[in-house]
């Protein structure tokens, strides 16, 4: 009984660690946040008015101020698929509708890294007569081992939304 009150302790502070580390920030329109060694921040615009509600163009970004930010796949792939976990920031845009094909949300992906491998291919045909390569191992192919943020990039990326007429946007994120 013990042993098991201790595990259910240990268990629950872990993730109360990984609740707290991982918590949407409420972001203030054209200031910057700094998060995680990332300047994160946004800027609203209101494009115009209809049918009771405010059309706004939300433009967000994030800046990495601190060291390159290195993320490796367990598998190296032949195509980047932005998948949920794989996204460096993610935006909440709170009292959004949705209506109209507008957004609620959106993500921020790291750029991929790439790798370049050569192979070798006994039945493909020969390099140029000209070239002085190695005939069996001049084929090379592209493969994504990664993602990477070097530090001073800065990712950017503009929604849509739209909000109940009168109400100012609330952005939150959550970043890596």
């Amino acid at each position: 009984m013990k042993n098991f009150t201790l595990a259910l302790l240990l268990v629950s502070f872990f993730s109360g660690m990984q609740a707290e580390a991982q918590q949407f920030i409420r972001l203030t329109a054209g200031k910057n946040t700094q998060i995680n060694n990332m300047s994160v921040s946004y800027i609203a615009a209101l494009r115009k008015s209809r049918k009771g509600e405010d059309y706004y163009r939300i433009t967000v970004s994030v800046t990495n101020n601190g060291a390159d930010y290195l993320q490796l796949f367990p598998r190296a792939v032949k195509t980047y698929v932005k998948t949920g976990h794989s996204a460096l920031a993610y935006f909440q845009f709170v009292n959004a509708t949705g209506r109209g094909f507008s957004a609620t949300s959106g993500k921020l992906y790291a750029r991929p890294l790439t790798m370049v491998v050569p192979f070798k291919c006994k039945k493909c045909p020969p390099p140029p007569p000209n070239s002085k390569k190695d005939p069996y191992n001049h084929y090379v192919s592209t493969y994504i081992i990664g993602t990477q943020f070097r530090n001073g990039s800065t990712l950017s990326h503009s929604y849509n939304i739209r909000v109940p007429q009168g109400v100012v946007p609330v952005v939150r994120v959550m970043v890596r």
